[in-house]
């Protein structure tokens, strides 16, 4: 459940963030832990989030379609919904 809240908070993070031509890492802390991720549009639709925590080196890559994210995150299998879709600028245009 850790997991989850983590990373929803990093797909939170994403809507405020403006689009860039070439991904950037961005940070987020919750919980006392740092994380570090990209954010990059895999097509039209979809973006993938990229990131790890920082000190424990774990890692997650989420695919966010509309308001459903789904991917790994510490290599077990994670899907939710996020409380809102990522703005369709959030990770420029696609590779």
């Amino acid at each position: 459940m850790r997991t989850a809240t983590i990373l929803a908070a990093a797909a939170a993070a994403l809507t405020a963030t403006a689009a860039t031509a070439a991904p950037v890492e961005r940070s987020f802390t919750r919980d006392g832990h740092t994380y570090v991720y990209t954010a990059s549009a895999l097509d039209s639709q979809r973006t993938v989030i990229e990131g790890r925590e920082v000190g424990r080196g774990g890692r997650f890559r989420l695919v966010v379609n509309g308001d459903r994210v789904s991917g790994q995150a510490n290599g077990v299998p994670v899907s939710f919904r996020a409380a809102q879709p990522l703005p369709t600028n959030v990770a420029g245009a696609a590779n």
